[in-house]
């Protein structure tokens, strides 16, 4: 008889719905139908949940974060807001202080809104709006941004609600049905919250304005995509079902996903307290956008770039290397030792399990995916395109540069090396309780357990078990040995799969040549990682050499990351663009023209750039600052801040990189100079006078003007002169809101005074030397009207003469008092006769080639 007693039979107990027998499958048509219901109740009240409740809480985070921006918006105004208080009075409250319906409808259509579109912009969806403008044309235009913060309150509670809810034993085809439907609720509840709280604008004349939503092919695509994943991957377990691959793809991504989620939440907290502290200005878009600036500055610290692409102007990307700030290499230090890290959790991951050849992709691969996740959380999408006159468009994109997930697959390289290469040596040093934590955190990969064979091919009774000490039939003698080796390392507990020596053998039931079962963690949580041989205790004299070469290895370490940073630091403030344009601007601020020239590739037409005429300059720039610097390539631009006789003024200067010694020491030179174009004008009289600033000639008049570039400041300039003409002085004002412009009209000088007197007393008398003088003779008089044949004249007085000039350069001679002439003559009847008349002059001249002639 057997020594087994046998079992009485049992009633049949409740199994749950019940599962089609393997022996009778469902006619085809039928099996759609059974799979739907053989889906518990609570898996589809989970699926339908874990949407919703995500959802919901993007909306409120949405809001929460639009508020504080908001406030912290308002409270950054400063006294702004005691300007909104007549609102009541005025305005489109009208007299009556009571708003309009469509200002209202306005006003909530912004309120909800407006967090409704955030989270349609969160599952990738683009904000995009048009309208028109009376006859001026039409337009539209789209941005697409994801806000991390959003998106991220909507992944964590639609994994919480769904893992609280959810089956823990459910199949994959019910497991994929469910996510199917998850990512369909959020499709519909997304879709429709976004064009039902689309914002819309109150109508004004000759304006329509279409509402604005973010509800496209993105959005339902991507609300799909969230949905669906976050339903599925809500509990990984489910998805390994003993397919060991599966569960150590799974653990690579639970890995790198946690170090990625951390370096973007210590950002994101270090940027958000700098921007409050020191950089209030930023602080508005904060609340919204701030996940996204943790996503930026940790793909720069991978050592990735940020650009532009498009928006009508050439692509620039800023990297640590170059126009990040050499601050952006402490990123770089947390995510180098974030990447060590992660390397000894994917190899407590692990478990000291064989490694293959295929983690060799699977870890560079995980790594670039999440490059690629960064990628489109990091990035602005912008379009637009106007119909007027004529039609503009145009795409672009603004964030992380679409070859920097290449540069994380390199990464994941790294860490692969950390994981098999450094982990074996530094794992086993480290404390039970710190293996253990880390273990708990990123959990253990599935492996196949030992299996026992029996001499019949049954499970063995519990007292065939093997005693301590003896070999286990069908066991290799590798694992064996190994097993001895666990047993000699006091307080390390044995792996997953290896049998403890000293006593619980754990056996499978497995006959010899069948499937070996996986397995995941051991019933008392998972195990720390040990190595694959327990090394033997350490001699002091091993140990100080370890010691000293972990030291000496961070020590390494933090010299190259220091050295970096020191780097980056003096590229940026003493070897940089900004510091340049502080010495020229300095230079220019004392005076010391010299020194800024040294810092100028002078451009044409700058003569007044010159040391002695800044000098001489009054009201040159104070209280200088320098303030955003940007670079693309080997091109900055600097804005300058400066005071100028009691006035705030604002001015741009543009540098170019014009070589680099010792591999890191940039040399900048100034190419658009802190200055403006002063325009002299003059007359024509005036072509070829020189122009001096402090005595020092800079220029001549050249086709009536005279150009040049002027630091800022006050200057007297001096137009000279002819023989007859010049231009004097005049003060010009550099730097003002006005440009600088200044025209000079030509005075005569005594020389011209004297000649043209002279001139006018010349032809006074030739005219007196006449004997028949007529209108058109140019003489002063003429006549007389009866005189029959010569006539004598004879100036008895001549006049008093003034002369004036015109801004065009000519001459008039005027009589201030008229002259007197007395004629003898005889008339028609034979008859002598005498007489006497006053005259006056008025007579024009101009210069010709030095002279003065007649301007007729």
């Amino acid at each position: 008889m057997s020594e087994h007693p046998p079992v009485p039979p049992q009633p049949p107990q409740d199994q749950g719905p019940r599962q089609p027998a393997p022996s009778a499958p469902a006619a085809p048509s039928d099996g759609f139908d059974r799979l739907l219901r053989s889906v518990p109740g609570r898996d589809w009240l989970a699926a339908v949940l874990g949407a919703v409740g995500g959802w919901v809480a993007a909306y409120v985070v949405a809001a929460i974060a639009l508020l504080l921006t908001v406030a912290v918006a308002a409270a950054g105004s400063g006294g702004a807001g005691s300007g909104s208080a007549d609102l009541g009075s005025s305005g489109s409250l009208g007299g009556s202080g009571v708003p309009d319906v469509q200002s209202l409808l306005s006003g909530v259509s912004v309120l909800l809104g407006a967090p409704a579109q955030l989270v349609v912009l969160a599952d990738l969806g683009r904000l995009h709006g048009s309208g028109s403008i009376g006859l001026l044309g039409s337009g539209s235009g789209s941005v697409g941004v994801v806000p991390a913060v959003v998106l991220a309150a909507q992944v964590v509670l639609a994994v919480l609600l769904t893992r609280r809810i959810r089956s823990r034993v459910v199949a994959l085809p019910q497991l994929l049905v469910t996510s199917v439907v998850s990512g369909l609720v959020l499709v519909a509840l997304t879709t429709l919250t976004g064009l039902v709280l689309a914002i819309r604008f109150p109508a004004v004349d000759g304006v329509s304005i279409e509402p604005v939503h973010g509800v496209g092919l993105g959005s339902v695509l991507g609300s799909f995509l969230v949905g669906a994943l976050t339903a599925l991957l809500a509990r990984p377990a489910l998805l390994v079902r003993g397919n060991v691959l599966v569960g150590r793809v799974l653990g690579t991504v639970r890995v790198a996903a946690s170090q990625l989620v951390v370096l973007v939440v210590v950002v994101s907290v270090v940027v958000a307290v700098v921007a409050l502290v020191a950089q209030p200005s930023w602080s508005a878009a904060l609340p919204v956008f701030i996940g996204n600036a943790g996503v930026l500055l940790t793909a720069l610290g991978f050592l990735g770039g940020i650009g532009t692409s498009g928006l009508g102007s050439a692509s620039s990307t800023a990297s640590v290397f170059g126009g990040a700030g050499g601050w952006t290499w402490l990123v770089v230090l947390l995510v180098l030792v974030s990447a060590f890290v992660a390397g000894l959790a994917l190899a407590v991951r692990r478990n000291d399990r064989v490694r293959s050849t295929l983690d060799w992709v699977v870890t560079p691969v995980v790594w670039l995916l999440g490059g690629v996740v960064l990628l489109v959380l990091g990035t602005l999408v912008v379009s637009y395109r106007v119909t007027g006159v004529s039609t503009l468009g145009g795409t672009g994109s603004v964030g992380i540069t679409a070859w920097t997930p290449v540069v994380f697959l390199l990464w994941g390289a790294a860490i692969e090396v950390v994981a098999r290469f450094v982990a074996p040596v530094i794992l086993p040093r480290l404390g039970g309780g710190v293996l253990l934590r880390t273990a708990k955190a990123v959990g253990t990969d599935p492996q196949p357990a030992v299996a026992w064979t029996s001499p019949v091919g049954a499970a063995p009774a519990v007292g065939d078990q093997p005693s301590p000490g003896q070999p286990v039939t069908g066991q290799p003698a590798a694992a064996q040995s190994a097993a001895g080796a666990w047993a000699q390392a006091p307080g390390v507990e044995a792996p997953v799969g290896t049998p403890a020596v000293a006593g619980q053998q754990a056996f499978t039931g497995v006959p010899a040549g069948g499937q070996q079962p996986f397995v995941g963690a051991p019933a008392g949580g998972p195990q720390p990682f040990v190595g694959g041989q327990v090394p033997a205790p350490m001699s002091p004299k091993a140990r100080k050499v370890l010691v000293r070469s972990l030291v000496a290895a961070g020590v390494v370490v933090v010299v190259v990351v220091a050295g970096a940073v020191t780097t980056g630091v003096l590229r940026a403030n003493v070897w940089g663009p900004g510091a340049t344009a502080r010495d020229y601007v300095d230079a220019i601020a004392r005076g010391d023209g010299a020194s800024a020239a040294a810092l100028t590739e002078a451009p044409s037409n700058a003569s007044m750039l010159d040391g002695a005429v800044l000098k001489s300059a009054e009201d040159r720039p104070t209280d200088v600052r320098i303030g955003r610097v940007s670079t693309s390539g080997d091109s900055a631009y600097a804005t300058v801040r400066y005071q100028q006789g009691g006035s705030d003024r604002t001015g741009e200067i543009t540098l170019e990189r014009t070589g680099t010694s010792f591999l890191v020491k940039d040399e900048w030179r100034v190419t658009k100079p802190l200055a403006d174009r002063v325009s002299i004008a003059a007359s024509d009289v005036l072509e070829g006078a020189p122009v001096t600033v402090a005595g020092k000639k800079v220029g001549t008049i050249e086709n009536g003007v005279f150009e040049s570039l002027a630091y800022p400041g006050s200057y007297q300039v001096a137009v000279g002169g002819t023989d007859y003409f010049t231009g004097g002085t005049k003060t010009v004002k550099v730097g003002a809101a006005a440009a600088p412009y200044v025209s000079f009209e030509p005075k005569a000088t005594k020389a011209l005074e004297t000649d043209a007197e002279q001139y006018v007393s010349d032809l006074i008398d030739e005219c007196a030397t006449k004997t028949d003088i007529g209108y058109s003779d140019g003489c002063p008089w003429y006549g007389p009207y009866d005189a029959d044949g010569a006539v004598q004249y004879t100036v008895e007085a001549a006049p008093e003469l003034s002369v004036e000039t015109s801004g065009s350069g000519y001459v008039e001679v005027r009589s201030t008092k008229d002259g007197t002439v007395a004629y003898s003559y005889r008339d028609y009847f034979g008859d002598a006769q005498k007489s006497e008349d006053s005259f006056d002059v008025d007579v024009y001249l101009k210069v010709e080639d030095g002279k003065l002639v007649s301007a007729y």
